[in-house]
């Protein structure tokens, strides 16, 4: 492996350059000094002409610095908003994540509509909730990164509620429908029978699954789409 020579600290570089500027813009003074003479021309007209310089050079520089600052606010109000628009996109990827993973689990208990499956994908739910607490959190401490930030904030908390039904119903039942299993019966008869009314709902896409889920995510993430990809 080759290795490159120490580099020149920025602010060397800076100073050596200024220096040899300066040194030319001497030179080019006393080398101008000394052809007006001979030319036998007054100083006067050689002090004039010199202040003309300056004052050009002075022109040139303002409206230089003008036009650097002008560039520099513009790349950096860019860089700004490409960074803000990213955020947004993650919230938005992580948010559909999670409607992923509760659709897909409803999907399963429905195709399957086994107590096994039912275990299975009632525990995923339950892993879910603090990763959907953790997005809410991680959006509170985003500082003002959507117009409709509390509204989206709202939203994803009705949806942890909604998630926290369906864990309670597992800790609560799970024990009966090992039982209920072992001895043969459905799962659509331990639903019944132990009244688990969140999951009933919950498969059949019933009023509190389109009310506090649907709604909320519609809430949440149209607002989020909405200015990602909106006006």
């Amino acid at each position: 492996m080759t290795t490159s020579g120490p580099k020149k600290p920025p602010m060397l570089g800076t100073a050596l350059f200024g220096a040899i500027a300066i040194g030319v813009a001497v030179a080019s003074v006393l080398v101008g000094r000394h052809l007006y003479n001979v030319a036998s021309k007054p100083a006067t007209d050689f002090y004039a002409k010199l202040g003309e310089l300056a004052l050009q050079l002075a022109v040139v520089v303002i409206v230089g610095a003008l036009v650097k600052v002008a560039v520099d606010w513009g790349a950096s109000q860019r860089a700004r908003y490409l960074e803000k628009l990213e955020a947004r996109k993650e919230f938005m990827r992580r948010v559909r994540a999670m409607h992923v993973t509760i659709q897909n689990a409803r999907d399963l208990m429905n195709a399957h509509h086994s107590a096994k499956t039912w275990g299975e994908q009632s525990r995923r739910l339950m892993e879910l909730r603090p990763e959907v607490e953790e997005i809410s959190e991680d959006l509170k401490a985003s500082d003002s990164l959507f117009a409709e930030q509390t509204e989206i904030v709202n939203g994803l908390e009705a949806i942890i509620s909604y998630l926290a039904k369906a864990g309670e119903e597992y800790v609560k039942n799970h024990n009966l429908v090992d039982i209920r299993h072992r001895a043969g019966h459905s799962l659509s008869s331990t639903i019944d029978n132990c009244k688990m009314i969140w999951v009933r709902d919950f498969m059949a896409g019933g009023e509190d699954y389109k009310n506090n889920y649907e709604a909320n995510l519609t809430k949440s993430k149209g607002a989020m789409r909405a200015e990602v990809y909106g006006a």
